[in-house]
């Protein structure tokens, strides 16, 4: 094993340390080496989630930490819509951009960034603080599902953002919106590349198939 992977084994393992006795439990997927994430469940079915990718380069491993909130069935709902084997965070964003939020600088690099094994626990024990900071108040502005969907209206109209949208709407009770919500998506796709096209589709379909079923 490389240095570099070694660095990064053991940065995950000290996350996981320090992220465990908060109530974070990790997200075991042995096919991401460059990735490690935690969740937490909440009330009313929602869960948040911080995510570290790491960038191995010389001389050393950079951190990119983000984090997110979901609703436990309209993620799965959204998995089922679009054919992927699990769900997503509704809502997101990188710790980077929290930071320029507040005013403060952040960047990837040297924040959080190690070049030793030395500098393992300190930097974790850093990007904890700026969690506790700037992305755990993030992830406790979401309280309900209805939060999710306030928030989802306020934000660019990604085809991404419309399926969490209108799946929201409909799990509120609002189907009618969540209708035309699809519609638009199904409008987008007509300009998206054919693969990506494909899915939205698909996303569409599933989605009037599945709440047309329920309303019958």
């Amino acid at each position: 094993m490389s240095n570099m992977r070694i660095l990064v084994r053991d940065l995950k393992l000290r996350l996981g340390e320090k992220l465990g006795p908060l109530g974070w439990r990790p997200v075991l997927d042995d096919e991401e080496e460059d990735y490690v994430s935690f969740v937490k469940r909440r009330e009313g079915g929602l869960f948040s989630q911080v995510a570290v990718s790491f960038t191995v380069h010389d001389p050393g491993v950079s951190l990119n930490p983000s984090v997110g909130v979901g609703h436990e069935a309209a993620s799965r709902l959204a998995a089922s819509f679009y054919g992927l084997p699990a769900g997503a965070c509704a809502v997101g964003a990188s710790l980077v951009e929290l930071f320029e939020a507040e005013g403060r600088e952040g960047g990837l690099l040297p924040r959080w960034m190690v070049v030793s094994d030395d500098e393992v626990a300190a930097t974790v024990d850093l990007l904890i603080l700026d969690l506790e900071r700037f992305g755990f108040p993030f992830m406790e502005g979401f309280l309900s599902l209805p939060d999710i969907v306030r928030h989802l209206e306020s934000v660019g109209h990604s085809n991404f953002d419309l399926g969490n949208l209108a799946i929201s709407y409909a799990e509120t009770g609002n189907v009618s919106d969540g209708e035309m919500t699809v519609e638009k998506m199904a409008v987008n796709a007509k300009s998206e590349p054919p693969f990506v096209a494909e899915q939205t589709l698909r996303f569409v379909a599933s989605f009037r198939k599945h709440y047309r079923s329920l309303a019958s």
